[in-house]
């Protein structure tokens, strides 16, 4: 009951980098975690009990689960990276400060099985994406699409019907992602988060 009451409770105004971290962090795992485990849960209806409760089938979809994490988390900071972008925030402090910040986050948490040498490639991936990305109007809904498309290559069981259930899953990611846009809207306050990536430079 408490959880669902936090749901619906005010978010606090992101003023510090630390702030961010930790929203961006919370927003990709809850987002990754419900879009997978409802989507498999609906899936395979009735079985789903008898599905989670195998050691095996939990293995898979912590490949499922890490990568959507790691995929969307990078949606996420790229979404943030155009706002403050669009709002002014000199451009080498953000490049620099967001594709740290995209290993940071990753590297604190264990590393799971199926990535021991941890996330080198999503990470250089990043980087480029926010370097390249022109200044102007961002599309979660692309983004995300995309992700949720490639977390649904992950998945421990084919679908009954794939094509529509890969569009099922990439609209959810997509739905997730528009609405965390909107929060980071409504929350994001450019002024301090700018006068910190200075300062955090000089």
């Amino acid at each position: 009951m408490l959880s669902f009451i936090k749901a619906f409770l005010p978010k606090p105004k992101i003023r510090s980098l630390a702030a961010l971290q930790q929203f961006l962090d919370g927003e990709a795992a809850y987002l990754a975690q419900r879009s997978v485990v409802d989507f498999v849960r609906n899936e395979l209806g009735s079985l789903s009990a008898q599905a989670f409760a195998d050691p095996r089938f939990q293995v898979k979809m912590t490949v499922s689960r890490w990568d959507g994490f790691a995929a969307i988390l990078a949606d996420m900071i790229g979404l943030t990276h155009a706002h403050l972008l669009a709002a002014g925030v000199p451009r080498a402090a953000l490049d620099t400060h967001f594709g740290n910040l995209y290993a940071t986050i990753l590297a604190g948490h264990p590393p799971p099985d199926h990535r021991p040498q941890g996330w080198d490639p999503e990470i250089a991936a990043l980087q480029t994406r926010l370097a390249t990305r022109p200044v102007g109007p961002v599309n979660p809904q692309a983004d995300a699409t995309a992700t949720g498309s490639m977390v649904f290559d992950t998945l421990p069981f084919v679908p009954r019907d794939p094509v529509e259930s890969r569009t099922v899953l990439a609209a959810a990611f997509a739905f997730g992602l528009i609405a965390f846009n909107d929060r980071l809207r409504r929350l994001l306050m450019v002024a301090p988060l700018h006068e910190e990536l200075v300062a955090s430079r000089q």
